[in-house]
């Protein structure tokens, strides 16, 4: 019987395990010439003689070999006494064929038992580590989640005594983090635990978990196509992107395999990026780690985010003034056709030339300067001055000013400014109690935010000057009887627009009935939302409360305790059904919706990216929040009644949903309103 001990190059797994430093119990092989020559009493005193635990203290594991041909997983037996052992071990090495070995361990009397997984078993778009276990002389199987930063997201249903409550949790994080930084592939160990010491059973690769080759993102940057967009949106300022930005970066970087790949794709009226640019970034650009699926991140990230040079940003900032002076001097000159299309070519360059600008530093800049801030960014160093007028006038329930606003709820043509009274308009009313914005907090990196914050008002404008052009040419095709509605422009690829303008005719692809079901699509999408990826041809994080997660807690951002009715935010089209109060659920947010927002009774964030304008809202304006709450968007229902904890950084959301009546009403705040 030989003790087995750590080798990095040895024979059995256990010892390359204890070589890494897993907590592996003690460990012995046997052959079956240890038994030879040995009566059953004199193996059973042998036995005995070998662990450091005494009798009734302890227990035996058998390794019995591969449960099947095909796997690596072995079968492993608890024997609870010396006797048992050496009965299994008789009757194994009698059988035909016998092994040549096996391996035991010797383990004190367990209190819990289970198994870890190093990443969600089945989603492949969450870092997730998952704990299963069961409490000795309990029957029920218990599920410990937690994040990619090891905070507990979800700890069953209330079992008690609890999983967590016998087990620490440092030592589970602990194993977690040796087992996902000593294999390449996601684990799954088998555990136990004495209520002292967490023990390594065995672990092996977790095979519902192949690697991805192809994975396209909705969560691509902070303010940038984060909400549906409409056909004709998608194939100009798409297009503006991938010429003005991608191609050029590509071909900058020499990575001649992507040159004919396309960087972005409209699905469920949303644009998703390929990952895979993001992926070719991530040695020089760390801020980019979240853009690429769990799968494709490497294990350790050495580079620290860089910070762009003030030449740099000198020249970025005198290009972006440049198109800011050519923008605000545009002028529609004439209703003609002619002058009508050339208008639109016109901005159709100044918004390819802003793509280069706003591309570096939406996908490049930004990342880099939130990677690693714990805190969000000030929300005054992310809105534009239209934007933080609106706001205030929220704040002080001051119509007059925002019937006169130009604000747009989205750089898409498809929006209408609050002037023209659009569907958005009769949800904008002051907060229930009265908030106020909090002062202007200094930003050591505030060029970049400035930057950034004067590319997205330059693309906010040339999508109003768009709208102003596509409405003239809508009210000329109508009149053609081309149209059947000016707003139908908006759904028309620009390939079928062609046509449509310069030889009058219809396209079959763009028949009135084709643009019937475009619009009701994309409203459907708007207000549902959509897959955040799609992995080899397979959407995740999808569901929309049809399907329920247990990933309800994140982290606090403002302490306060809410309850109310949940309302999830997916688009600008739903901010026109919030009702003052309500705990609002919200993944990616635009800067432009935060007049809206204000009026929340709570906000449940899903990521914890600094440069979410919720999440800056929230601290600004101290509205009860709480973030880092992954897969929120996909587990609550609009109505269902819930209380959020910025304390605990949970919510508890209820079974079933309110009536219209309750929905109306506000939520009832308990504790101190921030």
């Amino acid at each position: 019987m030989q003790r087995l001990a750590a080798d990095p190059h040895g024979d059995e797994n256990v010892q390359r395990w204890a070589a890494a430093g897993l907590p592996v119990p003690p460990s012995w092989r046997i052959g079956a010439e240890s038994l030879r020559g040995l009566s059953r009493d004199q193996l059973v005193a042998a036995l005995g003689a070998l662990p450091e635990w005494r009798e009734g203290d302890r227990y035996w594991v058998l390794h019995q070999g591969s449960m099947n041909p095909d796997s690596q997983r072995e079968s492993l037996a608890n024997l609870d006494s010396d006797e048992a052992l050496a009965t299994a071990l008789w009757s194994m090495f009698n059988r035909d064929p016998a092994p040549p070995r096996v391996v035991i361990q010797a383990l004190p009397r367990q209190r819990a038992a289970g198994v870890l997984f190093t990443r969600h078993p089945l989603r492949q778009d969450l870092a997730h580590m998952v704990v299963e276990g069961v409490l000795d002389g309990e029957q029920a199987r218990q599920r410990l989640i937690f994040d990619e930063r090891g905070a507990l997201v979800y700890d069953g249903d209330g079992q008690r005594p609890a999983l967590n409550e016998v087990v620490p949790e440092a030592q589970l994080l602990a194993l977690g983090s040796q087992l996902r930084h000593g294999f390449e592939r996601p684990q799954a160990g088998e555990w136990v635990h004495d209520g002292e010491q967490l023990w390594l059973l065995q672990t092996l690769p977790v095979g519902s978990l192949p690697v991805p080759q192809e994975v396209w993102t909705r969560r691509a940057a902070a303010t940038l196509f984060n909400q549906a967009v409409s056909p004709l949106w998608y194939t100009l300022a798409g297009r503006w992107m991938k010429t003005g930005f991608w191609q050029e970066l590509v071909a900058r970087q020499g990575w001649r395999d992507l040159e004919k790949i396309e960087p972005y794709r409209r699905q469920q009226s949303h644009l998703y990026t390929n990952s895979e640019f993001f992926r070719r970034l991530l040695p020089t650009h760390p801020g980019l780690l979240r853009r690429v699926p769990p799968a494709w991140q490497p294990l350790e990230n050495q580079v620290s985010a860089s910070r762009p040079g003030r030449w740099s940003q000198w020249r970025r900032g005198r290009r972006l003034g440049t198109l800011g002076r050519r923008v605000r001097r545009w002028r529609l000159d004439g209703s003609d056709r002619e002058r009508l299309w050339r208008a639109l070519m016109a901005l159709d360059q100044l918004g390819e030339r802003l793509a280069a600008e706003e591309g570096a530093l939406v996908y490049l800049d930004l990342p880099d300067l939130a990677c690693g801030r714990e805190r969000p960014l000030p929300l005054r160093s992310l809105l534009t001055d239209q934007e933080t007028q609106a706001l205030e006038a929220v704040l002080n329930d001051n119509v007059a000013a925002l019937a006169n606003s130009d604000l747009r709820p989205g750089a898409d043509p498809v929006h209408a400014p609050l002037k023209d009274r659009p569907a958005q308009w009769g949800s904008l009313r002051a907060p229930l109690s009265a908030r106020r914005l909090a002062p202007p907090i200094s930003e050591p990196a505030v060029a970049t935010l400035a930057l950034a914050r004067q590319a997205r008002q330059l693309r906010y404008q040339l999508g109003g000057h768009a709208r102003h052009v596509l409405v003239s040419m809508a009210a000329v095709l109508v009149e053609a009887r081309l149209l059947a509605n000016v707003d139908d422009i908006h759904f028309l690829y620009f390939d079928e627009l062609w046509p449509l303008w310069m030889q009058r005719r219809v396209p079959e692809s763009a028949s009135g009935e084709v643009i019937g079901q475009r619009k009701l699509r994309y409203l459907e999408d708007a207000l549902s939302g959509a897959p955040d990826w799609k992995m080899d041809r397979i959407g995740f994080g999808f569901g929309g409360g049809e399907r329920p997660s247990p990933l309800l807690r994140g982290r606090t951002l403002v302490p306060g305790r809410v309850s109310g009715p949940v309302r999830r935010v997916c688009s600008a089209w739903a901010l026109n059904r919030l009702q003052a109060g309500e705990i609002l659920v919200i993944d990616q947010a635009d800067p432009s919706w935060v007049p809206w927002l204000a009026q929340a009774g709570a906000l449940v964030i899903a990521e914890q990216d600094p440069a979410n304008a919720a999440a800056s809202l929230a601290v600004a304006c101290g509205i009860p929040a709480i973030w880092g709450v992954g897969d929120i968007m996909h587990s609550v229902v609009d109505g269902q009644t819930a209380t959020l904890d910025g304390e605990r950084g949970s919510i508890e959301v209820g079974s079933g949903e309110q009536d219209e009546g309750d929905r109306a009403g506000p939520c009832k705040s308990r504790g101190p309103a921030l």
